[in-house]
């Protein structure tokens, strides 16, 4: 009854829970629009959108009138953050408590809960060979009760962290691993791997039950925590703590060739990160004293290998016939694996120490994130088991070997800076930015060499960024297009609420991305939908409604700056590696105009013509981040075969070639925006103007034309400094970094 009692109750509350917090948000909300309504603002719930009164942009009001509608919308905004915040709060409970098909509430009988006490006491022992029969018993009873919180509580409850480590020390122990793929024989047993597997993994599992928050907060900001009845204790935790910090002996000490003495529990932790749905809180915490131990010893990663068993692994939770699979000496596979699924539990690792040096980031410095950034050795080759026959496959193959907690690492920044923005988030952004460019590695000398003077970092062989994380990072600053278009601009303060870095450091990091074709892809895209948003705030009238075309043309002029800045910084990166750059894609597209305008031309009708009603917030920044990604996929569909069926072509590729986009941005920009002249007639039907979609040859020959004539002071003139601005961005980055 009690196992029922407990879930039921525990959805039950959070039900409570949200209901209320879910009427004081919409109270808050309905208090904003009203206040904004007062004041003369017109509110659109459904669109999103606040537009000021058209009074308050007289009299050279016009930048106090922008912040105060920013304001309103970053209030609301935050409203809505809030509401998903607890949505998945929420998500969470229910998720933890819902029953399984096969065990209901998962009620484990008391003389379940005692059996598997008894196993794991018995195979915990090094000096005990366990039965087959026994591994089984032991791992169908974890991989049954394993989420249910009173089974989990008790069996790790009672013999304490440390005999958690020591079990999955053992464990590791009852079979060794030799290169190459192991079949069963004489040296190795399966049945018994996949057992210890198996076990490694619903350990994980377990953890994940016993530790997640199931108590109460109380005080007046819900500072005290009292945990649930079936939830591990924070003493607990701070004893796992102070044993994964510890020293011990794993295996028997009368086989040698199993035994390994002086290895850290942490190690042993690691395999059980991979796998469990751990509290951000308790993965932030432990996961944090993992790296400040390590940073604290100052070997950096070699000090996990200091003890090395021969042919033994200590993780096998991700396989063992792959000789490149991580032995699991190195307990941050395990760390990062679990962070990369984890957004708040790694923002709150990476926020949660600060240091303060006199040269550093007015909120201080994050030295947790620069340490895993910059100065951790992510060896490849340095987690396998000990041994000459290991020693041997790596002189033969080490060059096959990849560190994949790295790409988890980049993973889990992705997730901390884009699940929930916010100053924590914008922090860690603001500090891989910085970090990345003051790192001596980045400036041309070896890792934690001191710089001195007189030596400068020829930039197209220096990393700013480890290449392994140049994805990653390119899809946070996709993420955060928005931004970066406001820390790129000339002589503009970046307003409250954003991200705000160094100019030049911005630059060298956008250049150095641009050297990924994938990560320069992802930013031209995302820069590409920004652009068009900005263009259609201008045309459209949202900001500043009363100019007229001139004024709109003069307002595109600041967006193409920024526009060319940004791509100007990738290509300048990707000439310097010479992958395909811009200058040579511009030559290949220029041969197919058609296929140009109608890959621009969708770019522009859907950010500027019905698809923005589909977009929550119409804020730029959101339209980029939210939009893009089914932007793109829609304007790669349209793509695929030309106006002549002759030849497809690559949408990221088109807006990756940086001056012809900045120029078919502004043309395409003003041709929707319905505000040209003398435009010919077969450019409008019933519907209003034709969409470039379908455009015919006629078409695209009249409107060269027209730039050339009617359109000349508009398009022209337009396109022309588009284009001069992408050159200026370009030579720009080159000043900055040659």
């Amino acid at each position: 009854m009690t196992n029922t009692y407990l879930p039921a109750k525990g959805m039950g509350d959070a039900f409570d829970e949200h209901a209320y917090a879910m009427v004081a948000l919409r109270n808050l909300a309905e208090g904003i629009v009203a206040s904004a309504r007062q004041a003369g603002y017109t509110v659109d719930v459904a669109a999103g959108t606040i537009t000021a009164p058209a009074s308050a942009y007289m009299g050279g009001n016009l930048d106090q009138t922008g912040r105060e509608t920013g304001e309103l919308l970053n209030e609301l905004r935050t409203v809505v953050e809030r509401a998903q915040a607890q949505d998945e709060a929420t998500a969470t409970v229910i998720n933890g408590n819902v029953p399984s098909v096969q065990y209901g509430f998962g009620a484990a009988p008391p003389d379940k809960i005692a059996r598997a006490e008894e196993l794991a006491k018995k195979i915990k022992d090094p000096t005990y060979q366990p039965t087959t029969a026994e591994l089984d018993e032991l791992r169908d009873l974890v991989k049954a009760y394993g989420k249910d919180k009173i089974f989990a509580y008790k069996f790790l409850n009672d013999p304490g962290p440390k005999g958690l480590l020591e079990l999955s020390g053992t464990l590791a122990t009852l079979q060794l691993d030799y290169p190459g793929k192991d079949a069963d024989g004489m040296l190795f047993n399966r049945h018994i791997a996949d057992d210890v597997r198996d076990l490694q993994s619903d350990l994980g599992a377990l953890l994940g039950t016993a530790t997640h928050a199931t108590g109460t907060k109380s005080g007046p900001h819900g500072e005290q925590y009292v945990p649930g009845e079936y939830e591990l204790s924070s003493q607990w935790v701070s004893d796992l703590m102070v044993a994964g910090r510890s020293k011990m002996d794993i295996g028997d000490p009368s086989s040698p060739a199993r035994h390994v003495e002086g290895v850290y529990g942490y190690q042993l932790l690691g395999p059980l990160l991979h796998n469990g749905d751990y509290d951000a809180q308790f993965l932030s915490t432990v996961g944090g004293d993992i790296t400040d131990f390590e940073m604290s010893q100052g070997k950096n990663s070699a000090l996990w290998t200091e003890a090395r068993g021969e042919n033994l692994r200590l993780d096998w939770t991700q396989g063992h016939d792959d000789n490149t699979v991580p032995a699991g000496y190195d307990p941050m596979n395990g760390l990062m694996d679990a962070l990369s699924r984890n957004g708040d539990a790694t923002r709150d690792l990476l926020t949660g120490v600060t240091s303060y040096t006199g040269d550093g980031p007015d909120g201080g410095r994050l030295p947790r994130l620069d340490y895993l950034l910059t100065d951790r050795n992510w060896s490849a080759t340095a987690d396998v088991p000990g041994g000459p026959g290991w020693t041997v496959e790596l002189m033969e193959h080490g060059g096959d070997y990849k560190n994949g907690a790295l790409d988890k690492f980049g993973v889990a920044l992705e997730h901390a800076t884009t699940d929930h923005p916010g100053p924590d988030a914008r922090r860690i952004v603001e500090s891989i930015i910085y970090e990345s460019n003051v790192d001596e590695q980045a400036m041309g000398y070896a890792n934690g060499e001191t710089p001195g003077h007189g030596k400068t970092g020829d930039f197209a062989t220096t990393d700013v960024i480890r290449p392994q994380l140049r994805g990653s990072m390119g899809n946070i600053m996709s993420a955060y297009i928005g931004d970066v278009n406001l820390n790129i601009a000339d002589g503009h303060p970046v307003p409250d609420q954003h991200v705000n870095v160094d100019r030049n450091h911005l630059v060298r990091f956008l250049a150095d991305l641009g050297k990924d074709p994938g990560a320069h892809d992802t930013i031209a895209k995302a820069e590409a939908a920004y652009a068009t948003g900005q263009y259609s705030d201008i045309l459209s009238g949202k900001q500043n409604p009363h100019d007229d075309l001139s004024g709109n043309l003069r307002a595109m002029e600041n967006v193409a700056h920024r526009h060319g800045s940004v791509l100007g910084a990738l290509d300048f990166g990707a000439s310097e590696t010479h992958h395909a750059t811009s200058a040579e894609l511009d030559e290949k597209y220029n041969q197919g105009v058609e296929d140009r305008y109608k890959i621009v031309g969708r770019v522009v009708d859907e950010v500027m013509g019905k698809a923005t009603g589909r977009i929550p917030v119409p804020v730029v920044g959101d339209l980029a981040n939210e939009f893009v990604s089914d932007l793109m996929t829609k304007a790669e569909e349209q793509a695929k075969v030309d106006n002549h069926g002759q030849a497809t072509y690559e949408v990221g590729a088109m807006l990756g070639a940086g001056r012809t986009t900045t120029v078919d941005l502004t043309e395409m920009a003003l041709y929707h925006s319905g505000k040209l002249d003398n435009l010919p007639d077969n450019f409008t039907g019933d519907d209003g103007l034709k969409p470039v979609s379908q455009w015919t040859d006629k078409e695209y020959q009249d409107w060269q034309a027209y730039k050339l004539g009617p359109g000349q002071s508009t398009v022209g003139n337009a396109a022309t400094h588009a284009g001069e601005a992408y050159q200026n961005g370009y030579e720009w980055a080159g000043d900055i970094l040659k």
